[in-house]
């Protein structure tokens, strides 16, 4: 099972920081994400109560090359999808103004 959330720009993702950040406190899981141009899955949230502000911790599916950490996290444009690094911490920007995201919550099972 899974919860939906739904932004008509990826600045407002913004908004959604404090859920975000509930969602892997509570749940833990990855969180796919999609829209207009692009397709990452967020690997965790930085939010701070005090500013609003948030921090994506994010993967990119699309990498192809070897299994060089520098190159990762670095230098990991080896893709046309992107041109953000393979894995690491971006701010708000990495989200574009003009596109649409859906974003797929994994829900743990609450019992088996």
């Amino acid at each position: 099972q899974s919860k939906v959330i739904n932004v008509a720009s990826g600045h407002d993702l913004e908004d959604k920081g404090r859920e975000l950040a509930h969602h892997f406190d509570e749940q833990g899981t990855p969180i796919p994400i999609g829209g207009g141009v692009l397709a990452f899955t967020i690997l965790g949230v930085h939010f701070n109560p005090e500013t609003g502000q948030v921090r994506f911790l994010i993967l990119d599916p699309h990498y192809t090359g070897g299994e060089d950490l520098a190159v990762i996290q670095n230098q990991g444009k080896k893709n046309a999808c992107s041109s953000i690094p393979s894995v690491g911490w971006h701010d708000i920007s990495v989200f574009r103004k003009d596109s649409f995201y859906n974003l797929c919550l994994p829900q743990r099972p609450t019992a088996i």
